[in-house]
């Protein structure tokens, strides 16, 4: 044997090693780089044989720098530093690392103990001398062997770390000081441990002392494979890195060596402790804090969506409340202060507000909808009343939301789920009885995932919404406090049993009247504000105002009128800058063009000249009121009813209506007995792309044929609206404020109504009935003699009809 041939030199050149201990009859491979240590196995290798002493520092294992530097980079090497058994070993192989270091492979020979230090500079020697091991054969000896070789046989089963021979090179050794070398060279111990195996001379007492160690690792290796069961089912591939430190942390915590304590958790036990949860959501809480505690503190998935929701429960406004009083006397200042003009929309918010605050916060009422085009201030109402309450606002927008989870929420046990919009504003809200605005609620879409107008059902009765329990969440949240207010732009997509928990009040249009005080009052006020413009800068005239509202927007609302200040504003601040010597900037009607350009909007105006077949009708769209032309043509030679102009098949069924109508009335009409019979009549309705539906153009058409079949042109200034029954009764309609405001737009001086919308002219603003002349009419056949006078009355037609407005 080697160990055998090679005699122990009385001095030999030294390594002094940090993390590991080489082992008699052991091959094993090192790495240094310290210059002493490169010295010591130069020298080693230029002798016969290549041998040198490796000896562990004392309290080695603490830091991670090889070889001498962590003994004394600077002072020599003392005795006291370094253990006193060390291994004398020989070197097989040496390989040059490029780094400048080396790497040797070497076999341990024999235990030496060091006698002294006998040199340090350039090459550490010492003195040593064999530290003999005689082989014990007792029978405890020979017990102690099997049990350890038992040992090895459980310990190759459970660690995949040991190679494969490693069982049958424990097998093939009889001695037992080898035995237990070979072991400790594959256990995983602390340096220490080696080392301390290393030095026991007796052969019981090193193989009693492995045996422990190897029982240690087994329990280890086996309660690992516990834990590896048991969460193999959850781990994915990506999260091997995840399982590994679970699996130690476990490992830890079954020894008792793992960190006491989580600042998540103590920050949850705060929250929890000062939150005023009811009892059913305190009990849900506390579980899934447990659950969470289990876990560990850890980045698993399972951890991560208890902490989301856990966070999502802590943040919800269980019991903080606004308590800001507010009085009806201090909504109206405010109300008026936001809002020009819509007096009847804040008497019934102020109503509302009254009830309110008799009711202590408790909703009893039907949720206040706002209907109107956009940029009337539906929004901007919803804020100024949270600011007259003194509350919170949020707002969600329902727009396009299809599925009914959007409102619920989605249940956890979907990946990624979250909690629905309603639950989402409360948190953001951060108090339990914020205003609360369902923004764009016509706008709701149904599909085969759910319907979500269902789910508001439950949000907005305030006999159910008590206990509104969404599905993330799935614990009762108590909404009665909430004061929701829905917007819209049309009822009539509203769902039927939605529409009918909520009450709708109208915001028509505004007039350019008062779109020129919104303007004055609000708008520029703030977009000087936001750009940080003085009012000496610039002026803008009282003309140029009314023509920039005009000619350069056309809707009901001002909010294209807030972009076109902005953009003027800008404007004047570039012009500003430009200026060498600063001036005001005068903004006039003829100068406001060079400053947004040709990009007015062109108005629908009157007709250049009454013709036979061509009369005014009015109709209601998004954007406010607006004229509507009905042309109609006569084709000799067949017979029949064309409609074209992209429309409806409500208005395409109103128009057969008022034809039937003006068919039976040929004789009292004056018309020729066949001439329906030889002609085919055209209805057209200009603006082909746009599509077009409604009953209130049934009484223009009616009037249209018979202007066309008569020869007699309606005047261009009058217009009309009104449904027709084959009876010839002029139905009510709807949209009168908007439409009748529309026809003031475009230069109409007299306008046809029904009689039973009386009532809405009460809403209609004195600019608009001072510029119009307002007609009720309740049967066409009135209609036909005021306009085509072909029947003599003895009294006036409209002191019969109705009253005149005017």
């Amino acid at each position: 044997m080697v160990e055998e041939q090679v005699r122990t030199p009385g001095e030999s050149p030294l390594v002094v090693l940090q993390d590991s201990v080489v082992f008699p009859h052991i091959l094993t491979s090192l790495a240094f780089h310290h210059p002493m240590d490169l010295a010591a196995i130069d020298e080693a290798m230029n002798r016969e044989p290549k041998t040198l002493v490796c000896v562990t520092a004392r309290n080695s294992g603490k830091e991670e720098s090889a070889s001498l530097e962590t003994v004394s980079p600077e002072l020599p090497v003392k005795l006291e530093n370094l253990h006193e058994v060390g291994t004398m070993v020989l070197i097989h192989k040496l390989l040059r690392i490029p780094a400048g270091g080396v790497a040797i492979m070497v076999q341990g020979i024999r235990r030496v103990k060091i006698d002294e230090i006998v040199q340090t500079d350039p090459v550490v020697r010492v003195r040593v001398h064999p530290d003999p091991e005689s082989p014990d054969r007792s029978v405890e000896t020979e017990a102690l062997m099997r049990l350890i070789l038992g040992q090895v046989k459980q310990l190759a089963e459970l660690a995949p770390y040991l190679p494969d021979e490693f069982e049958t090179m424990a097998l093939n050794i009889d001695n037992p000081h080898h035995l237990a070398y070979l072991v400790v060279t594959f256990l995983k111990l602390p340096v220490e441990d080696r080392q301390k195996i290393l030095e026991i001379d007796s052969s019981e007492a090193k193989l009693t002392n492995l045996s422990t160690h190897l029982e240690r690792e087994i329990e280890l290796l086996e309660l690992g494979g516990k834990i590896k069961s048991k969460i193999q089912d959850d781990v994915q591939k990506s999260q091997r890195d995840f399982f590994l430190r679970e699996q130690v942390r476990a490992i830890q915590k079954e020894l008792g060596d793992g960190e006491e304590g989580d600042e998540d958790i103590v920050r949850y036990r705060e929250k929890i402790a000062k939150s005023q949860l009811p009892p059913e959501v305190l009990r849900e809480v506390n579980r899934e804090l447990d659950r969470l505690v289990r876990f560990g503190n850890g980045q698993s998935q399972e951890s991560g969506v208890i902490r989301t929701y856990l966070d999502v429960v802590l943040d919800l406004p269980w019991a903080r409340h606004s308590t800001e009083p507010f009085s009806i006397e201090k909504a109206q200042k405010i109300l008026d202060e936001d809002h020009y003009g819509i007096e009847k929309v804040k008497d019934r918010i102020l109503d509302e507000l009254a009830v309110h605050l008799r009711a202590k916060g408790k909703n009893r009422g039907p949720v206040l909808c706002f209907i109107g085009p956009p940029g009337v201030g539906k929004t901007t109402l919803g804020q100024s009343i949270a600011r007259a309450m003194g509350r919170s606002f949020v707002r969600v927008s329902l727009g396009g939301v299809r599925d009914d989870s959007e409102i619920r929420g989605h249940r956890r046990t979907y990946v990624g789920a979250m909690p629905g919009r309603i639950i989402q504003g409360m948190r953001k809200a951060g108090t339990h009885n914020p205003v609360f605005m369902l923004d764009e609620i016509d706008k709701l879409g149904s599909d085969q995932r759910g319907d979500p107008a269902s789910a508001l059902l439950e949000v907005l009765d305030s006999s159910q919404n008590k206990d509104f329990r969404d599905h993330y969440l799935d614990l009762p949240f108590d909404l009665s406090e909430v004061f929701f207010i829905a917007t819209a732009n049309v009822f009539q997509t509203i769902p039927p049993p939605l529409l009918d928990r909520m009450e709708i009040i109208r915001l028509a249009g505004y007039t350019w009247e008062e779109k020129r005080h919104i303007a004055r009052q609000y708008l520029i006020p703030r977009v000087m504000k936001e750009l940080g413009i003085d009012p000496f800068e610039f002026r803008l005239d009282d003309p140029a105002l009314v023509r920039l509202i005009r000619e350069f927007t056309r809707e009901a609302g001002v909010r294209t009128l807030d972009r076109k200040i902005a953009t003027l504003l800008r404007k004047v601040v570039r012009v500003r800058s430009e200026m060498s010597r600063k001036r005001k900037v005068i903004i006039t009607p003829k100068s406001i063009s060079t400053y947004l350009g040709n990009e007015y909007v062109e108005p629908e105006h009157l007709l250049d000249k009454a013709a036979p077949g061509v009369v005014t009708g009015l109709a209601w769209t998004p954007n406010g009121g607006d004229v509507l032309f009905i042309e109609t043509l006569a084709i000799e030679g067949s017979k029949g009813f064309i409609l074209t102009g992209h429309l409806g098949d409500v208005m395409k069924e109103s128009a057969r209506t008022a034809f039937s109508v003006v068919q039976s009335r040929i004789a009292k009409l004056g018309i020729e007995q066949n001439f329906f019979s030889k002609n085919e009549i055209h209805v057209h309705v200009p603006g082909g792309a746009i599509p077009k539906d409604g009953p209130s153009a049934g009484i223009t058409i009616a009037v249209a044929i018979v202007s066309l079949v008569t020869g007699i042109p309606v005047p261009e200034t009058l217009a009309m609206t009104g449904e027709i029954a084959l009876s010839g009764r002029v139905l009510p309609v709807g949209g009168v404020k908007e439409k009748l405001i529309g026809a003031r737009e475009a230069g109409i001086k007299r306008v046809f109504i029904p009689e039973k919308n009386a009532k809405d002219l009460l809403e209609i603003p004195e600019e608009v009935k001072k510029d119009l002349t307002i007609v009720l009419v309740s049967h066409i056949d009135d209609i036909f003699d005021e306009c085509f006078s072909i029947k003599k009355r003895k009294k006036p037609v409209l002191s019969k009809v109705g009253k005149k407005f005017s």
